[in-house]
């Protein structure tokens, strides 16, 4: 067994040996046969990828000399399905540069906007503009109007990766299992060519990129054709851009800004009359300016406004601004820088004056018609009998006649002889109750000079502000100011409108200021209220509205539907949003973004005067003027000449004013 085994593993050896040269040697050949075959196979690579290359450069080269010739219609395929190209088209940043794309569009419709998927690291937020290109030369122009987290399927969201196990596990899904997508409301479309922009009818294709809008889209967008525009801010997200309002389109229609108490609405309407006041202090003639008088409740807009709260600072308002333009008018006597006082006579209040006080002084119905029957039985001074007493023996003989009373005649059986037994006393604690006020004198008429005095101001091209002082708390009193002046200019509007189509120029364009507009305006005034036919008849006799109010749902609908442009600063209520958006395409994006709103100097502007909806930061208003120089280039004026100051919000040319400035003279219009 031994000898066996010997001999065995000799012959093994042996073998053994005999075969691993063998094997080495195949193995070697092996090597070079696969060696020589690569060399080969990298060759015939390398030949065909030489011979290819040309081909395609070739074929490229075709193609681009082809695609400037097939035109807008007919791009090459990748092109068409949103390649690169139209974002090198379209992304400019301003600097010359590449904007960086969004993302992708990945679905929508017209009606309910389109989805984007935003690319890793990218963020959007509501309001800020977006653009897309279409086929056929032309972008898509949108604001984003919502924000969602979405995930590729369910099970992603339902078992999310734990923290402390499953980091690398979220790393992955970022941006692929789960992403962030925006929803784009399409709103203009934009011709490379140029031209005017045009309401959005197509979409862009699937995969198309979505940038945010530049500085050039936007001016296009919002182009004025070189008509006058005021700066509105930068919309969202986009900071160092900047939108403006035609000017000649706000105007020409009513307008309003909306918003809670501390939004900054007082400081927004100062910063558009101040850029009214600059544009027209340049007009040629009177006519072709435009004015405004401006009901101030809570003195803003005189000589300075004043904030409330830590760090509380005064602000230069029109007066300061706007010296040469502008007259003061308050209803306290002895006010410095004033211009004049409004008194009322008691013979100037009509009872068509007091229909708009019946809330707030609480008059029924009953005494509104008992006024007009009084007035229409005792003359001119019926307001001075019902003060007194007693009924005066004047009544008394109007009434009773050459039928002597066999009892002393008391106001119950004044009111029970002409049909009003309870409603007449209602009327005398109203009537007591205007009297009082120190801007009311007993007897002669007074009011009609001060009408007049501030209807040839508004003709003659300044702007005009009432200032209520001490009054501006009293609601009855800002009524029953705005009111009577407001009806009784525009009835001198109208009837300079009328004769100008026979002989006279027309008057130059009016805009009242109203605060607390729902007062005046609600369902159960606006038939009878001035304001609300100013507002129906639009531009009719060239008088339109600028109203300011934290409570549009309680405007009349029909005269909130006429107020063409509408600056929405941030507001709580549900029913004041729906009231504003309602009926405007788009609305449930827009009720997003007005939901979105932060509390100070963010405003969502739509309407007449834009062309789409678009969100801003208003600007900051300063006594400087320097950080708004641009408002003189947006109006198309002059540059700041050498040697004089900016001292209007927004860069408005004046004089440097004296160190020190004294009180006009006291024009005394109630003799």
């Amino acid at each position: 067994m031994s000898e066996r085994g010997a001999g065995e593993g000799s012959v093994d050896s042996e073998r053994g040996a005999d075969e691993r040269p063998v094997d080495a040697e195949r193995g070697a050949g092996e090597r070079r046969v696969d060696a020589e075959r690569g060399a080969d196979e990298r060759s015939v690579d390398a030949e065909r990828g030489a011979d290819e290359r040309p081909e395609n450069a070739e074929r490229g080269a075709d193609e681009r000399r082809v695609d400037p010739e097939r035109g807008a219609g007919e791009r090459s395929p990748n092109t068409q399905l949103g390649s690169d190209e139209p974002m090198r088209r379209n992304g400019r940043d301003g600097q010359g540069g590449v904007a960086p794309s969004l993302g992708l569009v990945v679905g929508g419709s017209l009606t309910k906007g389109l989805e984007v998927r935003l690319d890793a690291g990218q963020a959007a937020q509501l309001g800020q503009y977006a653009m897309a290109p279409l086929v056929d030369s032309a972008s898509l122009l949108g604001m984003v109007t919502d924000v969602v987290l979405k995930s590729v399927d369910a099970g992603t969201t339902a078992w999310p990766p734990a923290e402390s196990t499953g980091r690398l596990l979220r790393e992955v899904l970022q941006d692929t299992g789960v992403y962030t997508a925006v929803s784009v409301d399409p709103y203009l479309e934009l011709e490379d060519a140029g031209g005017e922009p045009t309401r959005a009818r197509r979409l862009p294709r699937h995969f198309a990129p979505v940038l945010p809008a530049d500085q050039a889209t936007l001016d296009r967008a919002f182009s004025t054709e070189g008509r006058a525009a005021i700066p509105l801010g930068s919309p969202l997200g986009m900071g160092e851009l900047e939108v403006g309002v035609d000017f000649e389109r706000l105007f020409e229609r009513s307008a309003g800004v909306f918003g809670k108490s501390g939004t900054g609405k007082s400081v927004l309407v100062l910063q558009l009359l101040d850029a009214m006041l600059t544009r027209s202090s340049a007009a040629a003639t009177n006519s072709d300016r435009t004015v405004a008088l401006v009901f101030d409740m809570h003195n803003d807009y005189g000589w300075s406004m004043k904030f409330q709260g830590p760090g509380a600072r005064e602000l230069r308002s029109l007066k300061q601004r706007h010296q040469a333009d502008l007259e003061l008018y308050t209803l306290e006597a002895g006010v410095a820088r004033s211009d004049g006082q409004v008194l009322i006579g008691t013979r100037d209040i009509t009872p068509d004056d007091l229909e708009v006080l019946r809330e707030t002084m609480q008059l029924t119905e009953h005494a509104i018609e008992a006024a007009r029957d009084c007035r229409q039985r005792f003359g001119p001074g019926w307001f001075d009998e019902l003060l007194a007493d007693d009924p005066s023996p004047a009544i008394v003989a109007k009434l009773w006649g050459a039928e002597v009373p066999e009892e002393d005649v008391s106001w119950p059986r004044v009111g029970a002889r002409i049909g009003y037994p309870g409603s007449l006393e209602n009327l005398r604690r109203g009537l007591r109750r205007l009297a009082r006020k120190e801007f009311v004198r007993e007897g002669e008429a007074q009011f009609s000079d001060v009408m007049e005095h501030i209807v040839r101001g508004l003709q003659g091209g300044k702007s005009v502000v009432v200032q209520f002082g001490r009054y501006g708390t009293d609601l009855t009193s800002y009524m029953l100011v705005a009111n009577m002046l407001s009806r009784r200019i525009w009835e001198r509007y109208r009837d300079r409108t009328e004769r100008a189509q026979e002989r006279d120029a027309p008057p130059n364009r009016l805009v009242i200021v109203i605060e607390e507009a729902h007062k005046f305006v609600e369902r159960s005034l606006a038939s009878q209220s001035i304001f609300g036919q100013i507002a129906r008849e639009l531009r009719k006799y060239n008088v339109t509205l600028l109203v300011i109010d934290q409570r549009p749902s309680q405007i009349d609908p029909e005269v909130l539907s006429q107020i063409g442009t509408k600056f929405c600063l941030q507001l709580d209520s549900d029913r004041d949003v729906e009231a504003l958006v309602g009926g405007v395409s788009g609305r449930g994006g827009l009720k997003q973004v007005i939901a979105a709103l932060e509390s100070k100097r963010q405003a969502l502007v739509f309407g007449h005067a834009l062309p789409m909806p678009v969100v801003v930061h208003t600007p900051e208003a300063t006594n400087d003027g320097s950080n708004r120089g641009s408002l003189r280039r947006r109006l198309g004026l002059p540059a700041k000449e050498e040697g004089e100051s900016l001292l209007g919000l927004y860069g408005a040319r004046r004089s440097e004013p004296p160190s020190t400035v004294e009180a006009p003279a006291s024009v005394d219009l109630g003799t």
